[in-house]
């Protein structure tokens, strides 16, 4: 039997809606995909929350969260190049969130882009105020093996702090033991010493310098 042509673009018609129904049916809510996604990256499977972050994107793109995990799936992947876009994307949208800076910064380091790692970490403790973002960067200016990125980046910290907190402290006498220089190490931790006498971090590194906790163990904070 021979069709006529108004038959055929019927079936036409029906064939089209039949393969657009099939791929509505198939395309699962974002809400589950969400899901899937963020459960399997609170237990470190990247592999599989990675597609599902990479299904939401493809359907709603500009959520700066999935942006910033699928990127950390990419990097625990080891596609840093990749990861990079996603993440600096993220970046871009939550200035203001240090655990987005964070991993930006190990994308930059993983990728050996130091000016990059460096300028982000400056930029954002100087426009957040965050010690934490100085912190962040003297260990990487240790891991670098760059004493100078790491003392400039603690000597930061000390002054955001305000003489108030002792993790920059810490991670000063740090720094200067790490290149040999144990007598400012020292005078930071007895820095660290009057800000907190019972902290008990503090009270172990003055020990294994043989210092004791005594009245005249502290020193001014800020100097």
């Amino acid at each position: 039997m021979k069709l006529r042509p108004h038959t055929i673009s019927f079936f036409a018609f029906l064939s089209a809606s039949a393969i657009l129904a099939l791929g509505c049916a198939q395309q699962r809510p974002m809400v589950a995909a969400k899901a899937e996604a963020d459960h399997a990256f609170r237990y470190g499977d990247y592999a599989k929350a990675a597609p599902a972050y990479l299904e939401i994107i493809e359907q709603y793109p500009g959520d700066a969260e999935v942006d910033y995990r699928y990127g950390v799936c990419l990097a625990n992947l080891g596609n840093y190049r990749e990861a990079r876009m996603y993440v600096e994307a993220a970046a871009a949208a939550e200035p203001k969130n240090f655990d987005v800076t964070a991993g930006l910064a190990e994308v930059y380091f993983q990728l050996h882009d130091t000016q990059k790692l460096v300028q982000l970490l400056q930029d954002r403790g100087d426009s957040t105020q965050s010690q934490q973002s100085y912190l962040l960067l003297a260990d990487y200016g240790m891991q670098l093996s760059d004493p100078d990125i790491a003392t400039a980046a603690v000597n930061r910290a000390i002054v955001l702090s305000g003489g108030l907190d002792v993790a920059p402290y810490l991670k000063a006498a740090e720094v200067a033991a790490s290149v040999g220089e144990v007598q400012l190490a020292q005078r930071r931790l007895r820095q660290a010493y009057t800000i907190d006498s019972k902290n008990q971090v503090v009270l172990a590194r003055l020990a294994e310098y043989g210092i004791a906790a005594e009245l005249t163990t502290g020193l001014p904070p800020i100097e």
